[in-house]
């Protein structure tokens, strides 16, 4: 049976390989796991302990039959810890802690979905993505970042094929909309009929500063927005308390842990 509650396991790596940029990876797992999108992973498989703690990954995809399981990551290099994940080859061990955190909800019927990746945030996003496509769900995927290099393969966006599917935005104009992904979403939404506008849902990972204007967008016109957030984590499990985010509650700022009560959070309550 596939587990879905958090647990250590032993992978081994199957594939990792990139295009200098973009790397994924897929690894054999003792069992399959069910996951929600917008969940992740703790992993590090490098010699030694240095650097000590593991790296949170977006779960990307996860298959497996008869007892075994695989999972899949999509990771840029940004420090040391995924650097070492990216000279890693098939056949060496990881050491994995999944599927952690909450994900996206995505039980809401006859909703039009916008998933907003920024950089990275693709990754998170996707699954979700993949999962409204089985539902036969109404969505869009806006992609945004610097130049045409930093954008996915397009064959990794799912429903890319579909005219009108997948908005791609750079900021310096290389490829689709010239300009943020945050104003293309805004031209799009200027764009709908209001009876649309009362029925979108956005789902949104990237940077702070994209999320933020996602949410300042979005909430006055009482769209929701869940956005998942990046913040650097060190266990990953809510016990050390090092990923804090500031939350309205009530008349009040509290604070949750994004590992645990994220990273996936309603936009309304967070703190910009």
């Amino acid at each position: 049976m596939p587990f879905r509650r958090p647990r250590f396991v032993n992978g081994r790596i199957l594939h990792n390989g990139g295009n200098g940029i973009f790397y994924r990876m897929e690894v054999s797992i003792p069992d399959r796991i069910e996951f929600l999108p917008g969940q992740f992973a703790m992993v590090s498989g490098w010699p030694g302990n240095d650097p000590l703690l593991p790296r949170p990954l977006a779960i990307f995809r996860a298959g497996g039959a008869r007892g075994k399981g695989t999972v899949e990551f999509v990771y840029k290099v940004v420090g040391r810890g995924t650097a070492l994940l990216s000279g890693l080859h098939g056949g060496d061990p990881l050491q994995i802690t999944l599927p952690l955190g909450n994900g996206f909800d995505l039980g809401r019927e006859d909703r039009i979905w916008w998933l907003v990746g920024g950089g990275v945030g693709f990754s998170t996003v996707f699954p979700a993505a993949v999962v409204l496509e089985e539902q036969r769900a109404a969505f869009e995927v806006f992609l945004g970042a610097r130049s045409r290099d930093q954008l996915p393969p397009r064959e990794w966006v799912p429903g890319g094929g579909t005219p009108g599917r997948a908005h791609l935005c750079t900021d310096d104009g290389t490829a689709g909309f010239f300009g943020r992904v945050t104003d293309a979403v805004r031209e799009r939404m200027d764009r709908l009929k209001a009876t649309e506008r009362a029925r979108l849902s956005i789902l949104a990972c990237g940077p702070r500063e994209m999320l933020r204007e996602i949410a300042e967008l979005a909430v006055p016109l009482e769209v929701p927005v869940q956005a998942s957030l990046e913040n650097h984590m060190a266990c990953g499990f809510g016990v050390c308390w090092g990923c804090v985010t500031a939350v309205r509650d009530g008349e009040k700022t509290a604070y949750r842990r994004v590992c645990k009560e994220g990273p996936v959070f309603d936009a309304r309550e967070v703190v910009w």
